[in-house]
């Protein structure tokens, strides 16, 4: 941070005080788990929660050394666990539509995404350490510290949330104990801690952990962004702004009405006060062959945005751990003063500005019309392959920046069927619309407390043991 409150500055500043609770965005709400006391959302609950956990993992900043060790305790990955279904409802909680989509089902395609990648995900996490060791898993995430790049605090964050939702979902279904794959558990909850340390830089896993910021760009970017930005007027401002919202629309329906095609870092404070905030929106993915109604569209864009603070009276700016900025008043759109265009022609392919009419006249038209085109798909598209489809896009989506990275994502896929559901989770599909499962009874049995299936693991339980018979 490169200024800190005084009298005249926005309130939003006192965030970043060391003694400072912050905002609480669902007032009177509180999250309860186990043994724990209440815990409310923000700041405050990051503190509470932190304070109660029976390790020392997530109450100071990780070392290389940390990474390194090659497995945790039993009462580390209970923590981690404790953790993560706070983090889950802290975030969730705050987008209460999101996951109901009259688009495409998804729910359902997220139980059934979950459900695969829980048993598909450690072995190609395995390798992948395997081939590169720890310490190139940390560099894989480090290369990403720029903007538009998949490789990023969202997607390195995903992979080890769904492997949480994949466990807790095989808890409610009975399929498995708490006790079970605590192998794959520990190798997938590893080779999170490896992306997320190597990526943040400030030793921490969460953006919560960290007064909500995600600040991981490399410092010449940083500068090199500030610097990019243009006074906005009252005629470019409607300007830049319709042309990041039609991105954002757009990079939603690519990657089926998920956040995985959009990203924010920051905030950045910038020397006046005010924050910056940098958004990536994707708005072609040639992973997907529905992409195809994007083939005229650069990979991503990057929106780079200050908003005046004292304009809007802002209270506290977060940017959560899956790249979403959110604010205290909500709208800070119309109080965006400054701003800039950047274009990421192919994914590995240099960033470079554009000025925001050539971006307005090149790409706007085509935006619009691709977003057309892939809502009239969704809409012809059979449910059941809307639904896969859309398991695809988290269960392939979330992994493959890293492997197309580390050049694996072929082998992957020609060796190991990346683009396949294991036949445990194909079975899966058949519960999905039963008795509300997807809809109702899993978002029921993951947060309430009585019933929660993000289970510890017992004290005793061996950490070698997987599964080795179904009787």
């Amino acid at each position: 941070m490169s200024a800190s409150p005084t009298q005249s500055q926005p309130a939003y500043l006192q965030r970043y005080q060391a003694d400072d609770d912050g905002v609480r965005f669902m007032p009177g709400a509180e999250f309860r788990y186990g043994h724990l006391p209440p815990v409310p959302d923000g700041i405050l609950g990051d503190r509470i929660l932190r304070g109660s956990l029976k390790t020392d993992l997530l109450k100071r900043q990780l070392t290389l050394e940390d990474v390194r060790r090659p497995a945790f305790s039993i009462d580390e990955l209970n923590d981690l666990t404790a953790y993560w279904s706070w983090d889950l409802w802290d975030q969730l909680s705050l987008r209460a539509s999101e996951g109901s989509s009259g688009l495409v089902p998804r729910q359902e395609y997220e139980a059934l995404s979950f459900a695969n990648a829980f048993y598909r995900w450690p072995e190609f996490m395995i390798d992948m350490t395997d081939r590169l060791g720890i310490d190139g898993i940390v560099n894989l995430a480090r290369s990403g510290r720029e903007p538009a790049n998949k490789i990023n605090m969202l997607h390195s964050w995903c992979l080890g949330a769904v492997t949480q939702l994949g466990r807790a979902l095989y808890l409610i279904m009975g399929h498995n104990t708490p006790d079970e794959y605590l192998p794959e558990l520990t190798a997938a909850m590893k080779f999170w801690q490896a992306l997320v340390w190597g990526y943040r830089g400030d030793g921490y896993l969460w953006s919560s952990q960290n007064r909500y910021t995600t600040a991981a760009l490399d410092d010449g970017w940083t500068q090199r962004l500030r610097d990019s930005m243009e006074p906005l007027t009252d005629e470019t401002g409607p300007d830049f702004t319709a042309l990041m919202a039609s991105a954002e629309l757009q990079s939603f329906y690519l990657h089926l009405d998920n956040r995985l095609g959009m990203y924010d870092l920051g905030p950045f404070v910038l020397d006046n006060g005010n924050p910056m905030i940098v958004r990536s929106t994707f708005t072609r993915e040639d992973a997907y062959s529905w992409s195809l109604f994007a083939r005229d569209l650069p990979h991503a864009m990057t929106f780079v945005f200050e908003i005046d603070a004292a304009e809007m009276q802002l209270e506290e700016a977060r940017v959560l751990s899956i790249g979403t900025l959110m604010t205290r008043p909500r709208n800070y759109v119309s109080s965006i003063v400054k701003g800039s265009v950047w274009v990421r022609d192919e994914w590995d392919s240099e960033l470079r500005q554009v000025p925001l009419a050539e971006a307005t006249a090149k790409y706007l038209t085509g935006i619009g019309n691709a977003t057309g085109d892939i809502f009239e798909w969704m809409t012809r598209t059979p449910r059941r392959h809307l639904i896969e489809n859309g398991a695809f896009t988290y269960y392939v989506g979330m992994i493959l920046p890293f492997m197309r990275k580390a050049g694996l994502y072929d082998h992957y896929c020609e060796n190991h069927n990346l683009w396949e559901f294991d036949e445990r989770a194909s079975r899966v599909y058949y519960e999905l619309g039963r008795n509300n499962f997807a809809r109702i009874v899993v978002p029921t049995r993951l947060f309430t407390s009585s019933e929660t299936s993000f289970a510890p693991i017992s004290a005793d339980a061996p950490l070698w043991r997987s599964k080795y018979a179904y009787v």
